[in-house]
């Protein structure tokens, strides 16, 4: 089989490990892949597993699954000069809050030159199946949904001989544009990802050189400028089907047949979505006797209107509603000489099948309880089979993990119970006081720090207004701003100091107030100031007494100066004298 990958693309950067198209997935062909980031994975589409029913591309909701874009293949083809013809799938009444008739006169604006309903198609594959089931001595199962086709063939192979060998509507319709436009290139526009793979599968190819998704359609016609409103009513080309156009619904298929779609019916089952379209080929398998003659089976829940690549807003049941209405308005329009015999005998409408199945490592007992444990099951009461990593259960999840498509720590129970385990930690083993006060101002949460500090239990605190503990002020300022304050608090009758933080929890609305212990810091603080004013006293003190002794030296030094000078004085005057009476 062509690699899913080349229709259904992964973008790493927009998924973000919510698991959805992997919980989506019927057939869970997704593989979670590990990225640069810690815990961080991507999904992507596993190549031998994938049908290309969409799902993925339905519900991501960050839009990291897309379609193959074939809009500037479509356009080359038109560029070059040649004509082109569209094969316009049956659900397209479903996209497009207009009248139907102007869709082919845009696609004429677009640039192509013949315009068709691939109804046509759906009328000769209805007709050759209701042959067939007439002559079949076991259960048909109707061929046309090519991610149908793809389930059987690469799930459950042994069910292929119940499908017949006949071609879906879009290869019927495109084989008969190629016979009577062989000059023509046919593009297929609806709404389905895995008609692309199917108009390039080997034994099909040169039906249809191109298919378009509605979405392609119509952001083209945006693009464009097209506005359909503005534009007048245009025609198909060619002849008009009949009741094929109900193909896009569930039951279309036996309605186009002329065959019983009662829900009662003993000869006919009609069969749409996955889950259920896998439930009855399991019960076809286990029970054959048991199933009616034909089974209509289609992908997607509803009908084509449901498609994955059908952009319409609307609800499925507005959808079909307008296809109704389109359809019976065309009734009475049908070419009353359509002569489905001779056009089955000018179209080939054969194809056959093949097993795509894969054989797939399967790991012992003793491997899976080692890829449980890891997840913390351990025992059969541990293993809540919740479905949230997107598996059915537990040990399908194993099973997949020794495959390669998933992490052992997918599991949400487990990653939760780990989180509020390290919190819980956290919160227990750390030595600052925490208080948790709800917007009453009433504490609802006291850990063990707290109760150790506080000299009461959390049972006794917890429903007891903050106010019995301390200043409900700052509590109140942080409900009504939002802000983070921060301070320093004293409770002298616990002998207790804290640097006191309080916060507001947004996504509990509540305020969280961490007290931090610096009862030491401040005694030790305390005492260092104390000793610094101790010292500076007693320096003080020496000061003092070294100016005194200061001031005492010097008036010693003072007193002897002035003898000094009157002995020395009086000493030079008898000198003078004596020289005087000498001379």
């Amino acid at each position: 089989m062509e690699r899913a990958t080349e229709y259904i693309q992964s973008i790493k950067a927009k998924c973000r490990d919510c698991y959805l198209c992997l919980r989506s997935c019927p057939v869970k062909a997704v593989r979670l892949e590990p990225g640069k980031g810690l815990h961080e994975l991507h999904a992507s589409v596993i190549d031998d597993r994938c049908i290309l029913d969409g799902r993925c591309v339905q519900v991501c909701p960050q839009k990291a699954k897309r379609p193959r874009q074939n809009v500037e293949q479509v356009r080359a083809m038109l560029a070059a000069g040649g004509p082109v013809a569209v094969s316009l799938a049956p659900s397209f009444p479903s996209v497009f809050d207009v009248d139907p008739f102007l869709i082919p006169t845009a696609l004429r604006r677009l640039g192509f030159t013949y315009i068709q309903e691939t109804a046509i198609g759906a009328e000769l594959v209805a007709m050759e199946h209701r042959r067939l089931a007439q002559v079949s001595e076991h259960t048909l199962i109707t061929s046309s949904c090519p991610a149908v086709v793809n389930l059987i063939q690469c799930h459950y192979p042994e069910a292929l001989h119940y499908l017949p060998h006949i071609v879906s509507p879009m290869i019927a319709h495109g084989r008969y544009l190629k016979r009577i436009l062989p000059d023509h290139k046919v593009v297929f526009i609806g709404p389905c990802i895995a008609k692309m793979q199917e108009a390039e599968t080997t034994q099909l190819a040169g039906a249809v050189d191109a298919v378009l998704t509605f979405e392609e359609l119509a952001e083209w016609i945006e693009n464009e400028n097209i506005a359909l409103d503005r534009l007048e009513p245009g025609e198909f080309d060619g002849i008009t089907p009949g009741w094929a156009k109900l193909f896009a619904l569930d039951g279309g298929t036996l309605r186009t047949a002329a065959l019983d779609t009662g829900s009662l019916s003993w000869h006919t089952q009609i069969v749409s979505g996955l889950e259920k379209c896998k439930e009855l080929i399991e019960h076809l398998l286990a029970k054959p006797d048991e199933m009616p003659r034909l089974v209509e089976m289609v992908a997607c829940e509803g009908g084509c209107i449901a498609g994955p690549s059908n952009p319409s807003l609307d609800q499925v049941y507005t959808r079909r509603r307008r296809v109704l209405k389109y359809a019976e308005a065309r009734a009475q329009a049908a070419e009353s000489d359509f002569d489905d015999q001779s056009l089955l005998g000018e179209v080939d409408l054969c194809r056959s099948y093949e097993d795509q199945s894969i054989c797939l490592p399967e790991p012992d007992e003793k491997a899976i309880r080692a890829i449980l444990a890891k997840s913390g099951k351990y025992s059969a009461e541990d293993e809540l089979n919740c479905r949230s990593c997107g598996y059915n259960t537990c040990r399908e999840k194993a099973v997949a993990v020794f495959r390669g498509w998933a992490d052992p720590q997918m599991c949400l129970p487990y990653m939760r119970e780990r989180a509020e385990s390290m919190s819980d930690t956290v919160v227990s083993s750390t030595p600052n006081a925490i208080f948790v006060v709800n917007a009453d101002g009433i504490v609802i949460d006291f850990n063990p720090a707290a109760e150790k500090i506080f000299h009461t239990t959390r049972a006794d605190a917890v429903h007891r207004p903050i106010s019995d503990f301390m200043s409900p002020e700052i509590f109140t300022r942080v409900m009504e701003t939002s802000e983070t304050l921060r301070d320093e608090i004293s409770f002298p009758h616990l002998n207790y100091t804290a640097r006191r933080t309080v916060f507001w929890e947004e996504s509990q609305r509540v305020v969280i107030a961490l007290l931090a212990d610096c009862t030491e810091e401040k005694h030790h603080l305390e005492t260092v100031q104390k000793m610094r004013w101790q010292t500076l006293d007693k320096a003080q003190g020496v000061i003092n007494k070294q100016m005194e002794v200061a001031q005492k030296i010097a008036g010693l030094l003072g007193e002897t100066t002035a003898e000094t000078k009157v002995l020395l004085t009086q000493l030079m005057r008898v000198m003078r004298e004596e020289g005087s009476e000498s001379g």
